[in-house]
């Protein structure tokens, strides 16, 4: 809960990825009342990183100055010093050739992993786990003035709160009580997608850690295919073989294998290997026989407007636009959700908007923000259309937003 004692006004915070922490902590620094809470009831086995380029002033305000100050710590190498760092760039090569097609320039942009950064930002919120939302119930204004909604989780309990955002991922249950199954859904777009760690012997790790960008290391191919490796994690400094690393592919689905997501991945990642340039040949090449890659689809939501009930239920981060990862923008869009509702919040609290109209406003610019889901999926396109890459927005507008 908020530090702020005066529960007349509160909001429920549902999911605690990097939405919802970076919106507690946004609304904590300005004494609002919330709770938060969180379906997982351990850490998830999966991880990966995001890339936090231009979101960086709106987390800065949302997050308490040490924490903020600690973003290092969160990152897949916390020995790396982004403001000195000679490589702070989006990196992308020619998958035939290994060269530099384009190296989109962004000053202090840095990885962040999402299981350090959850861990370290957790700290300090009471957040209730283990609860998945099952129902939501609009309260009688006349009855509940303050608390206008209640929350209904699978275990039993209850959470009430004058508005609910929902920040619980691609596949959000509070999208899924807005709009409804089907207009929830998300599009499963046309890709065989792997994305999966890899630790590797220590010559080969240090190998690959001088090779490789540090941020963003990516290259399309002649072949229709997609492929970025980056790194995950260093848990220890000294040594390298402990170095987690992880891959991202993608190229449209065209056999029966492809579309049945069969078993024998790393199999029919190989098959896919032949004609490309280093670092990405020869790690595939190097992938220990029994590494693990999970069946996964490449899925994107692009939002639609919602009945947010005269303001008691709206949506940020992955549950407003789900997006490909193609462009970097999911990470950099949900810190952006949560700046401004937090503003929205302190508006209505003040006074000089009702929630009514505050959340409107909210919703009307999370649904101009979710147009980066159509531009995220072009260039998701563009990264299989190899003759005409270099007029995709990642050349042409770099990691930029879509509008300023």
């Amino acid at each position: 809960m908020g530090s702020n004692s005066d529960m007349s006004f509160h909001v429920l915070i549902v999911g605690g990825g990097l939405a919802g922490l970076s919106l507690a902590h946004g609304l904590r620094k300005h004494n609002i009342s919330f709770t938060i809470v969180e379906r997982e009831t351990a850490p998830r086995d999966r991880n990966w990183g995001v890339t936090l380029s231009w979101g960086h002033a709106q987390l800065e305000r949302l997050l308490p100055p040490d924490l903020y100050a600690n973003l290092q710590a969160c990152q897949p190498d916390s020995s790396l010093d982004v403001k000195t760092s000679k490589k702070q760039c989006a990196l992308i090569r020619d998958g035939a050739t290994g060269a530099v097609l384009k190296a989109a320039p962004y000053p202090g942009v840095r990885r962040l992993q999402i299981q350090k950064t959850k861990k370290i930002w957790a700290k300090g919120l009471d957040i209730k786990y283990g609860k998945k939302l099952v129902d939501i119930e609009v309260l009688d204004p006349a009855i509940n003035s303050g608390q206008r909604v209640l929350a209904k989780f699978e275990d039993g309990t209850t959470e009430s709160a004058s508005v609910i955002i929902g920040a619980d991922g691609g596949t959000s249950n509070v999208r899924r009580w807005l709009l409804g199954e089907e207009l929830a859904a998300q599009e499963v777009l046309p890709y065989s997608f792997m994305n999966f760690p890899f630790t590797l012997p220590a010559e080969k790790a240090l190998w690959l850690d001088n090779e490789m960008n540090p941020n963003v290391d990516v290259a399309p191919h002649p072949k229709s295919m997609y492929m970025g490796i980056f790194l995950l994690d260093k848990p220890d400094i000294d040594r390298p073989e402990t170095w987690m690393f992880y891959i991202l592919t993608t190229w449209p689905i065209k056999t029966k294998e492809d579309q049945d997501n069969t078993e024998n991945r790393l199999e029919r990642l190989r098959s896919h290997m032949d004609g490309w340039a280093d670092p990405y040949r020869s790690v595939v090449e190097w992938l220990p026989d029994d590494v693990i890659i999970r069946k996964d689809q490449l899925r994107i939501w692009h939002p639609i407007p919602w009945d947010n009930h005269n303001g008691r239920v709206t949506l940020a981060g992955d549950a407003a636009h789900s997006m490909t990862f193609h462009r970097g923008q999911g990470g950099n869009l949900a810190i952006q959700d949560a700046d401004e509702f937090v503003k929205t919040m302190l508006a209505v609290r003040g006074g000089t908007k009702s929630l009514e109209e505050g959340v409107r406003e909210y919703d009307k610019s999370v649904l101009e923000r979710g147009e980066e889901v159509a531009t995220s999926k072009a260039q998701t396109i563009a990264f299989h259309d190899y003759e005409n890459f270099l007029n995709s927005p990642v050349v042409r507008m770099g990691i930029k937003p879509l509008a300023t």
